[in-house]
């Protein structure tokens, strides 16, 4: 049987898009026998219509996160994480938030573009999909040349989640060239990717990236890899990670990462 590591994104009560207590998360992770888990609730910022339940109290949620680790310590590593919803002018007060407190792993996302939030379908009209695929990964790479306040970029080809059908799907071949950028740029200041399993949980039937882009990121040298459920109900925990584990080895990884106060370290897949 195999046997699942982790689960490096899960949100809680304390995100804007989630009700789930933060303590029935870790007692879930216990009972799946997991190794370790980080809570990685969104910080965001800057955003068009973003109301005040998406604003992050950073000092409630980190003391409350930091009890439950030293409460389960026995029995699961409970890390102190963060998914910040990055935006290129939004590098120095994101930065500033995420220096001042301990955290373990931080996720860095594309939720929104100039301050337009990708589900709420401005970006799309009018556009084709590639022009909106090609909008989103120019976006993505000036963030990645911007921040270093990150151990791994998040979900990075999520795109194809928003906009209905006619969005769906990355035709890779179109994008290789600026996702190629991406990825180099990644791996050059030492930063990671994390395979998200939501794709399949919102019909998209894959994982995010896709297949092309995870094996490129390995072709190109890259090393560092997380795996995350995105949950945000405790039952969708460690959702289909089955087929990150298989998919991973037929491509020769045997290690996943893990973060203790921003630093990896490689776990084998078992």
């Amino acid at each position: 049987m195999r046997k699942i590591i982790s689960d490096y994104h899960l949100h809680s009560e304390f995100s804007g898009d989630s009700t789930q207590n933060i303590e029935d998360i870790v007692k879930k992770g216990i009972e799946l026998g997991l190794e370790e888990i980080a809570i990685t609730d969104h910080l965001e910022y800057d955003i068009e219509g973003m109301t005040d339940n998406w604003i992050l109290d950073v000092d409630r949620y980190t003391k409350r996160v930091l009890e439950l680790r030293d409460k389960y310590k026995k029995d699961i590593d409970l890390k102190l994480g963060l998914e910040v919803g990055v935006q290129p002018f939004t590098k120095d007060y994101l930065e500033s938030v995420v220096k001042k407190y301990p955290f373990d792993f931080v996720i860095a996302s594309s939720h929104a573009i100039d301050r337009i939030d990708l589900a709420f379908g401005e970006i799309q009209a009018g556009k084709t999909k590639d022009q909106v695929h090609n909008l989103y990964f120019e976006y993505v790479l000036q963030n990645v040349e911007k921040y270093s306040e990150f151990n791994v970029y998040g979900h990075i080809d999520f795109v194809t989640r928003y906009g209905g059908e006619k969005f769906r799907g990355l035709d890779y071949k179109k994008h290789f060239d600026i996702i190629d950028e991406i990825l180099k740029k990644l791996i050059s200041k030492g930063k990671g990717i994390e395979v998200n399993t939501s794709g399949f949980r919102y019909g998209e039937n894959r994982f995010y990236p896709c297949t092309d882009v995870l094996k490129r990121y390995f072709e190109l040298g890259g090393e560092v890899i997380t795996i995350g459920s995105d949950s945000h109900i405790k039952d969708y925990m460690t959702m289909d990670f089955d087929r990150v584990y298989d998919f991973l080895e037929s491509i020769g990884v045997k290690y996943i990462s893990s973060f203790d106060k921003m630093q990896p370290t490689f776990k084998k897949i078992k």
